[in-house]
């Protein structure tokens, strides 16, 4: 048997019997949707992957759950899921822009930096605000978004530690040690810059 250790999860479950260390993007996707909350936002849209991608979908659980847990009912036009980066987030976003006033989100998360780089500029196209009149959240804070202004608020994954993991559990697998757990899921941080603040709710 060769010792393996994968970081992140396969997407067949039947496969999680192999060792892993991977980052809760349901956890990260949360804190997001609840800094939002936080901020006054209760028209929060999210813009995720295809249903297929199990990275996606798991992070954008997080949404479904932290809006459930605040008692806010989901319109089926906020959530959008889609293939791309920026250019599927600038279309997914003008969509939402185009909802009636009534309907229409002060916020987006997303589950990826790229998406929420066309979602901004799709706000910014409309001649809006980012974070005043819609905030938006990435995830994964990508080095490039430290260029964007306003800065993007993002979830950070603790990638080191995972290295760090991933490389202790191989290493005590390859001399016959006990590792300990080894499914292991690391919790993310939330990095809040400007582009989720600045909301005035109406």
């Amino acid at each position: 048997n060769v010792p393996l250790v994968a970081f992140g999860r396969t997407q067949s479950k039947d496969d999680w019997s192999i060792a892993y260390v991977d980052i809760d993007g349901s956890a990260g996707v949360r804190l997001a949707v609840e800094h939002l909350l936080a901020q006054g936002h209760r028209r929060i849209a999210a813009l995720g992957w295809p249903e297929e991608s199990r990275v996606g979908s798991d992070r954008l659980s997080g949404y479904w759950a932290a809006m459930e847990t605040a008692g806010i009912s989901i319109d089926p036009a906020w959530v959008k899921r889609g293939a791309g980066e920026y250019e599927y987030g600038y279309v997914a976003a003008l969509d939402l822009l185009d909802l009636p006033a009534r309907r229409r989100p002060t916020a987006i998360v997303t589950v990826f930096d790229l998406i929420a780089v066309g979602a901004m500029q799709a706000v910014q196209d409309r001649g809006l605000t980012v974070g005043h009149d819609v905030a938006i959240t990435g995830f994964d804070d990508m080095p490039v978004i430290l260029y964007l202004r306003p800065g993007l608020t993002t979830v950070r994954q603790p990638v080191w530690e995972v290295g760090e993991r991933v490389v202790n559990i191989l290493v005590c697998l390859l001399e016959g040690r006990d590792p300990g757990p080894q499914h292991i899921l690391l919790p993310p941080g939330l990095v809040i810059r400007e582009s989720s603040q600045g909301y005035q709710a109406h």
